[in-house]
């Protein structure tokens, strides 16, 4: 991606933000991409790489991670590199056949016309209990100590975004320093708060997949469902650089050159999360370079929000994420490999796959993607910060 020159020279005024997109096992890209931030930063005797966070869906565990644990980053990002290397399907979701066949019989019930009329609960529509994950995360996430990072001066924002079910709204959930001003768009709003395990496990439960999570009485579910403008939280927070890591590799794709796939269950539910976890961010960025471009040399780079040029940096992977998960379909649990089979061939999931492929050497082959993609990009990165 062409980088936008960012007019304004001073580099005491530029505040770096990490943007961490969705994409279930995916998210282990994220880990290696942001462990060599940090050598990179230390090379470069920037510590203080970035100061404000974002993220949704998996990017929004990674998120409250690194927030968590921001006053030793070194520290911080090897143990997020070894969660993923070492995260298993047993560790996200309960991976007994009696458990999803009763979860499967429930979604079923849940969709006939008898379940329709009956008040239904979280666990009638979802296929996997999340219950392990929840576990995992309370455990590696430090939330009291997001604020002691705040108030330190480590760390000026965090925030994470789910959907909320009742009124279809895109909810940013930030702590963050006081002088935090909080938005209200289209669509999307954002609400003061300090973070908890339930807006994470909210923030990252895929629909039907995951179940909804309650929040102060509401049910959420994933952020990437209403999340329209992705960069849009890190620039509200006062970010005027952004570091975008995303979970998919750019190519350009035409009828021409690709060869066709039956329309099966599987390549739409591909395809529906293709839409809901990665083309937002892709969108978003062109959405950016249009108004820095409009905004022009004349912009004011301290001006209010959404009248400052804003430069990112796009991190994204170099292989297709979707050929390495079909590579390693076979070391998905049997039962849910039982399920796969039946919405479609192989490489017709492939990428619906490569979101609930939770295997250590599927994880840590991306951690070391993500590791060797972005210390290719050093100098880029070197101008750039």
């Amino acid at each position: 991606m062409e980088i936008v020159r960012n007019p304004h020279k001073d580099p005491a005024s530029r505040t770096v933000g990490l943007v961490l997109s969705g994409g279930g096992a995916r998210g282990a890209y994220q880990a290696g991409v942001v462990r060599a931030l940090y050598e990179i930063s230390k090379e470069l005797n920037r510590p203080d790489i970035f100061r404000i966070i974002s993220g949704v869906s998996a990017g929004a565990i990674n998120a409250a991670f690194l927030a968590s644990h921001m006053e030793d980053l070194d520290l911080a990002t090897a143990a997020m590199c070894r969660l993923w290397q070492n995260l298993k399907a047993e560790d996200v979701f309960s991976t007994r056949y009696s458990d999803i066949a009763r979860s499967a019989s429930r979604v079923i019930r849940s969709l006939s016309f008898g379940g329709m009329s009956q008040s239904l609960t979280a666990d009638h529509i979802s296929l996997l209990d999340t219950a392990p994950l929840n576990d995992l995360l309370r455990q590696a996430i430090v939330f009291p100590q997001i604020q002691k990072n705040i108030d330190a001066g480590i760390l000026k924002a965090v925030s994470v975004t789910a959907t909320d079910y009742t009124t279809s709204l895109g909810i940013t959930f930030v702590q963050g320093t006081p002088e935090i001003t909080m938005w209200h768009r289209a669509r999307r709003h954002s609400l003061r708060t300090d973070l908890t395990l339930d807006h994470v496990m909210a923030s990252s439960a895929i629909p039907i997949f995951f179940p909804p999570i309650k929040v102060e009485g509401r049910d959420y579910g994933d952020g990437c469902l209403r999340n329209q403008a992705p960069l849009s939280p890190t620039v509200h927070l006062g970010a005027n650089r952004l570091l975008v890591v995303g979970v998919r590799a750019s190519r350009r794709v035409h009828i021409n050159n690709t060869k066709p796939m039956r329309a099966t269950l599987g390549r739409i539910a591909s395809v529906l999360v293709n839409a809901i976890f990665m083309d937002a961010i892709e969108a978003d960025l062109e959405r950016l370079h249009i108004i820095n471009q409009a905004l022009g040399q004349n912009a004011d780079p301290s001006g209010p929000p959404g009248l400052r040029p804003v430069v990112p940096f796009y991190l994204k992977p170099s292989r297709d994420i979707g050929q390495i998960a079909f590579l390693h379909g076979d070391r998905l649990p049997r039962v849910i490999r039982y399920l796969m089979g039946g919405l479609g061939s192989a490489e017709e999931t492939s990428d619906l796959l490569s979101y609930l492929l939770f295997d250590p050497q599927y994880c840590s082959e991306l951690v070391e993607l993500g590791y060797q993609d972005t210390k290719a990009r050093t100098a880029e990165l070197a101008l750039f910060l």
